[in-house]
Formats: structure tokens, C-alpha cells, sequence
């Protein structure tokens, strides 16, 4: 039988993993895309244009996620007063690169937003830079545990922060938990992939509601990486397997290979 491997991502990164899956035709399983979050801009709003109008005396401008990016480029922002202070997790610093057409700041920061931290806390002077971090409002699921330990960290480096809400992470409604987690009692699916915090949340609201059906779940689920896992056994799920190397998705697709 066919391994089934439902894949959690939101669809801003549906591309990237559909190009890694691309690169192994002769993959042992089977991945089935089901967005548990969703990601869309924000019209600009109280923080954003400000933060338009004031790019040159930024220092650094963190972008959270490719959606971060997204919100810069539709601004339609002159690209001589970001260059080279962009920061962006992993692959994403391609998408600046492609879709602003400046250099990222920090390119060797660990691919997670406490590598971007860690890079910070080598650079000089820090306290005196001022740094403006593109985020999300979160709607149907609270703040995963990853970014408010993120801005606990940051704001302790003494640098000047300023948060600036760009676009939306959703999650998926609830009238869909019926469906997902018949699929998941029925043994169609042979393993769970999650890669965000926001996924494990809603992950874990399926399988209370599939419980209170009598319909238990016992899927195993594998994580993208540590920080993943952390919020995942926060949200109560218990986690089979942590990739080791979480820097890609090919990374991911490797670990998921050697353990179905």
C-alpha cells in the first residue's frame, strides 16, 4: 500500500516543497498537501506605512516569513534604502533577493528566527541600531510560543524595536476538522508532517475533536525541527520524530524517507 504523508505547510511555501519533491521521483511515499494555516497581506495599516516612510533610519528589517517579503514588494519600496538590511530565515533570503533585488542582511543566521537572533547579538553596537521586524497578526489560534520567545529575546538585546504588523496567519476553519479527521481515524493517512507552531495548534484541535466523536486518532507525527516540536508539545501532541537537519525541505523529505 501506498504511504500517504499529509503535509501541514501553508500554501506560501506549498512552491518550495512541491520543487524539493520534484527533485526525488522516486520518493517512498506519497505527500498530500492540506494547508492547517494560511497567510495573507494585511491592507497597510497603522504601523506599516509609517515604517514605509521612515526605511532609511532602519538598520536591520527582519522578515518573519516570505510573506514579510511579499508585504515589502508590493509596497513598492526603493530598493536603495533596504539593501543590505534585510534579514530573512533560509530560503527566504532567496525570495529578497529575487523579488526586492537587494542583498540580505546576516545571510549566515541559522534558518529559524532564534538563529537571526543569535546572528544579531554578534553584530556591534547593537544597542544603539534600530530594527523593525515585519510579523503576522494571528487569527483562530494563539501567538505560537516561537515568536513570543523571539520578541523576548530581541527586545532584551537593548536594540530599538519597532513591530510592524504586514500580513495575516489564519487558521484553517473549523468546519473542516470533520473531514480531516475521518481521513486521518481511517488509516488514509500514514503519517503527519508539521513544520510551524500554528500547525501543531490546529493539529491538536482536530484530534481533540476527532476524540470527542469517538473517533481517536493515532497517526504519528514527525516535525520539521526543535522548535516545531517545542510548540507542538505545547498544543499536547505527542511528536514520533524531530528532523535533525531542519534548514530545508529537502532536509525534511531525507528524515521522513528513513523513517517510513
Amino acid at each position: 500500500m501506498v504511504k500517504r504523508v499529509l503535509f501541514t505547510a501553508p500554501d506560501t511555501y506549498h512552491t518550495s516543497l512541491h520543487e524539493a519533491f520534484s527533485r526525488r521521483p522516486s520518493c517512498s511515499f506519497h505527500p498530500m498537501f492540506v494547508p492547517f494555516i494560511s497567510s495573507s497581506l494585511l491592507p497597510p495599516g497603522a504601523t506599516f506605512l509609517p515604517f514605509c516612510s521612515q526605511l532609511a533610519s532602519y538598520d536591520y528589517i527582519i522578515c518573519t516569513s516570505i510573506m514579510a517579503v511579499r508585504a515589502l514588494n508590493s509596497a513598492g519600496v526603493d530598493s536603495a534604502l533596504i539593501d543590505g538590511k534585510v534579514i530573512a530565515i533560509g530560503k527566504d533570503q532567496k525570495a529578497v533577493q529575487a523579488l526586492l533585488g537587494v542583498a540580505v542582511a546576516l545571510p549566515q543566521a541559522k534558518p529559524s528566527l532564534m538563529g537571526i537572533i543569535e546572528a544579531l547579538q554578534n553584530e556591534q553596537a547593537l544597542q544603539s541600531k534600530r530594527i523593525a521586524v515585519l510579523w503576522p497578526k494571528f487569527s483562530g489560534l494563539p501567538v505560537p510560543p516561537t515568536i513570543t520567545n523571539f520578541q523576548k529575546n530581541l527586545d532584551a538585546t537593548g536594540a530599538d524595536i519597532s513591530y510592524v504588523y504586514c500580513y495575516r496567519t489564519t487558521a484553517m476553519s473549523d468546519e473542516y476538522y470533520a473531514e480531516t479527521a475521518e481521513a486521518l481515524h481511517n488509516g488514509h493517512i500514514s503519517a503527519v508532517a508539521i513544520t510551524s507552531g500554528g500547525e501543531a495548534y490546529v493539529l491538536s484541535r482536530i484530534l481533540a475533536f476527532a476524540e470527542a466523536q469517538g473517533k481517536p486518532v493515532n497517526v504519528p507525527i514527525y516535525s520539521f525541527g526543535p522548535y516545531t516540536t517545542r510548540c507542538a508539545q505545547e498544543a499536547g501532541l505527542s511528536i514520533t520524530g524531530t528532523s535533525p537537519n531542519h534548514y530545508c525541505f529537502a532536509d525534511f523529505i531525507d528524515y521522513l524517507e528513513t523513517k517510513l
